[in-house]
């Protein structure tokens, strides 16, 4: 693999859907400061795509691109059909088109379960599997669409399928491709305020999360289900004990979407946060934020990533624990909230340290370097 790429000397075109996220600020920050050049991609925009074609087709200079949806990376396809020399960061790396993964420098992962999957490693559901059918938590059209196309992208799963076979025959499989960068965090995106509880369960996550697979290594017959089944199950339990001791504080109720300031004013004002990466363990930033807003977490822990979690969180099965099962579970919780707050306190400024984009930048040159993964990002099983 080529060691010659320095990422502040790359172009990085980066969606402007994505930077309506708070996790995406902290990147374009440290990228800006870095003297990077930045292109904030917008693809209907015709003057846009004739300035990003005539730009990258006058120098040979290595393209990052991250955070574009597929729709933007379909729409951009021409300009590099033959030029190549990109690497590509996708936000969720099974919804990237197949020709990206293939004829990309490097693929680069927020999750590593990714890397995992990609090397053979790990399947992409460990366990649990979601429902058949898709059930929308929301009267939005990608949902609804969604749960209409879930019954026709089961019978087509067989067929597809052999088409992911023929794909993943002949997927490039070296080890050197796949790079692993996590979502960043910086420290004015989680302020620390003390402030007293009023809640003791939140949940602030969706739950409803269908996907169309276009990575061969995801799964056909896993088009448009809902890999948020355990995070749904999970809180539907929560809310079931609401008053009955507990007092559950369910985002689902409010139909307004919530300022970050007031978002994270919330999760403050919790003892605990649900929180899971889906039943195909991906590393949300959810599990970033709220323990460096010292807040600890009910949910699941992730198999490769975030070896510090153990310490925030207190693991649970969501898609087979019950209602009866749970209670005690949330009472022993709150008794040893204390200690997990603390724990949560205890790790904060290495997270802030460790996930601060650059030293993610500067980790990731490493890797395009020939070096492994620093210490501190992964669990064992991650290098088993």
């Amino acid at each position: 693999m080529p060691t010659n790429i320095r990422l502040d000397d790359c172009l990085w075109i980066r969606s402007k859907n994505a930077e309506l996220q708070p996790v995406f600020r902290p990147m374009m920050r440290s990228l800006l400061k870095r003297g990077v050049k930045v292109m904030m991609l917008d693809v209907s925009q015709r003057a846009e795509m004739r300035g990003l074609r005539d730009q990258v087709w006058k120098s040979d200079q290595h393209v990052i691109l991250q955070g574009l949806l597929p729709r933007e990376l379909n729409a951009i396809q021409p300009i590099f059909a033959r030029r190549k020399n990109f690497s590509i960061m996708p936000i969720d790396w099974w919804l990237t088109p197949f020709w990206y993964s293939q004829n990309s420098t490097f693929n680069i992962f927020h999750n590593y379960n990714g890397v995992a999957v990609r090397t053979g490693r790990a399947p992409f559901l460990t366990g649990e599997c979601p429902p058949w059918l898709l059930i929308p938590d929301r009267p939005i059209p990608y949902e609804i669409q969604s749960a209409l196309l879930r019954p026709a992208a089961l019978l087509a799963a067989p067929f597809l399928e052999l088409w992911k076979w023929r794909q993943r025959s002949m997927a490039l499989s070296d080890p050197g491709r796949f790079l692993y960068f996590p979502f960043p965090i910086a420290e004015e995106e989680v302020p620390l305020h003390s402030e007293a509880p009023r809640y003791d369960f939140t949940s602030m996550g969706s739950v409803t999360g269908p996907w169309l697979m276009r990575d061969p290594f995801a799964p056909a017959w896993l088009n448009f289900a809902n890999l948020y089944a355990d995070r749904r199950r999970l809180i539907d339990l929560i809310v079931q004990l609401d008053g009955k001791p507990f007092i559950v504080y369910d985002r689902r109720k409010s139909n307004s979407w919530l300022p970050w300031e007031e978002l994270t004013g919330i999760i403050r004002r919790s003892r605990f946060v649900i929180c899971s990466g889906g039943l195909q363990n991906n590393s949300v930033p959810k599990f970033l934020e709220y323990a460096c807003l010292g807040v600890p977490m009910i949910g699941t822990v992730l198999p490769f990533e975030y070896p510090w979690l153990v310490r925030c969180l207190v693991p649970v099965k969501p898609m087979s624990v019950t209602k009866e099962e749970l209670k005690p579970i949330l009472e022993e919780a709150l008794d040893r909230h204390p200690t997990l707050r603390q724990n949560c306190l205890a790790v904060r400024d290495t997270l802030l340290r460790l996930y601060h984009p650059d030293a993610l930048m500067d980790m990731l040159q490493a890797q395009i370097n020939g070096l492994p993964v620093a210490p501190g990002y992964l669990t064992e099983a991650a290098a088993s």
